[in-house]
Formats: structure tokens, C-alpha cells, sequence
């Protein structure tokens, strides 16, 4: 009975032309497959145009001191990974096209309201703009003053704190009373410009340390070391002194 079952088993390898393991190719292929929001696609999920895939941190439910927070007290940040990019925004005039201002593995935070959400093989992950990053940052690196930058005509800016002065002529710290936030401040990184229709990259006209003033509510806000501050597009300065 073993020898007639071996005999069959070596005239399907060596007739046949197939290895008993290729019996398994079914369950292999589901396996090694990508699923999507819970369907399984074929390839890579690869954003096209001006578009990135972005890995996001994991959800903060535990403070640095041990507590537990739960339900809208967890910390969910608008920042992770790049994991996957597209060729950059084409043109449709001059076909010149934008080259993207990350890479692959570089760490980003982006707007709380930016992008799309997607389920990638377990993972959720953020699908955004290159125009939606507020800074990127070495990966695996915590973001600090000192690592990060701002891309394309952006400005990060340290804003002055506002003050009132009430009727009595004392001075009130704007944290304390309710007040529109300041739109005045020091800039501290550049962002290298942005390409015009032609390829042509037009810098923008303010270096670090220039104090700048911007339109009322234009500014995107960052928390870096635990302090926040401010993202501009050149185009919403109005003065630098």
C-alpha cells in the first residue's frame, strides 16, 4: 500500500511535470496578497499624481506618567511615515512635472483635516497631498526645531503671543482671556519655493530670522517639543520687517 502510493507520487513529479508542494499555490497566493479595506488586490496600493500614502503613528492612549486615556482623550496625530509616493503633479499645459518634496521612509505631519483614509493591510493609513505636508522630518526620528522642514513656498513661524490691554491700561495675556491669535511672528525655517508652469523654481523672499506678518487665520498649526507653532504659505504674508 506505501510502495503504490509513493509510485503515484513520483510518476506526478516526474510525468506531470509538478512537485507536490504546488498543491499548497492557492493558499501562497493569499497569503502574499495586499488587502485594501478589507478586499484583496493584486498589486501594490501606489498613489499616483501629487499623491502619498502615509503610515500613521499609532493612537496615544497612555500618558508619559502611566495614565490610561480613553475615548477622546487618545492622543491620534496627524503625522507617520511616507510608505508610498507618486511621480509628482504633471503640468497639463507644459508637461513639466513637479518632483515630489519627500521620499519614501521620511516622516511627515500634516493637517488635522487633510487627506484620505484608508485600511492597507491591517494599517491605517492617510492618503494626502504633497501641498498637505506641514513639515517632514528624518525617519524614526522624533520632530524637533532643529530636524525638521518645511517644503515647497511654506514658512514655519514662531508666533508672538497676543496680548489686551483692557481698559485700565494692564496688559492680560491673550491665554486668559478669549482673543483671535496673533498673525505676527519670527521665521524660523524656508521652504525652497515652488515651480512655476515652466520648471522654473521662484524661492521665496524671506530668510530665518525676518519678522513677518500674515493674514488672519491662514496659518496651519504644528506642535513641535510640545510648543506650537505656525505654517504660512508665502503667499498669505503680507510684510516683513
Amino acid at each position: 500500500m506505501k510502495f503504490a502510493a509513493l509510485s503515484s507520487l513520483l510518476f506526478a513529479t516526474q510525468v506531470l511535470g509538478f512537485a507536490p508542494s504546488s498543491f499548497s499555490g492557492r493558499s501562497d497566493i493569499s497569503l502574499s496578497a495586499n488587502v485594501l479595506e478589507g478586499r484583496e488586490i493584486a498589486s501594490d496600493f501606489t498613489p499616483i499624481n501629487n499623491m502619498l500614502l502615509v503610515k500613521k503613528v499609532e493612537v496615544k492612549d497612555q500618558t508619559e506618567g502611566g495614565l490610561f486615556l480613553t475615548g477622546k482623550q487618545k492622543i491620534d496625530k496627524s503625522e507617520g511615515e511616507v510608505t508610498a509616493c507618486g511621480d509628482g503633479k504633471i503640468n497639463s499645459e507644459t508637461g513639466f512635472q513637479t518632483p515630489m518634496p519627500v521620499s519614501v521612509g521620511d516622516s511627515v505631519a500634516f493637517g488635522k483635516f487633510s487627506g484620505e483614509a484608508v485600511k492597507y493591510n491591517g494599517v491605517t493609513h492617510t492618503l494626502i497631498r504633497d501641498e498637505d505636508i506641514l513639515v517632514k522630518y528624518p525617519a524614526g526620528a522624533d520632530k524637533t526645531i532643529e530636524n525638521v522642514e518645511v517644503v515647497w513656498d511654506n514658512v514655519l513661524v514662531k508666533v508672538e503671543k497676543k496680548e489686551i490691554e483692557e481698559t485700565g491700561g494692564i496688559l492680560i495675556a491673550a491665554t486668559t482671556k478669549k482673543a483671535s491669535k496673533s498673525s505676527v511672528g519670527e521665521v524660523l525655517k524656508v521652504g525652497p519655493g515652488r515651480y512655476a508652469f515652466n520648471g522654473v523654481l521662484m524661492e521665496n523672499d524671506v530668510v530665518p530670522g525676518d519678522m513677518v506678518k500674515f493674514r488672519d487665520f491662514a496659518a496651519q498649526e504644528v506642535e513641535i517639543d510640545d510648543e506650537e507653532y505656525a505654517v504660512v504659505r508665502f503667499v498669505d504674508l503680507l510684510a516683513k520687517f
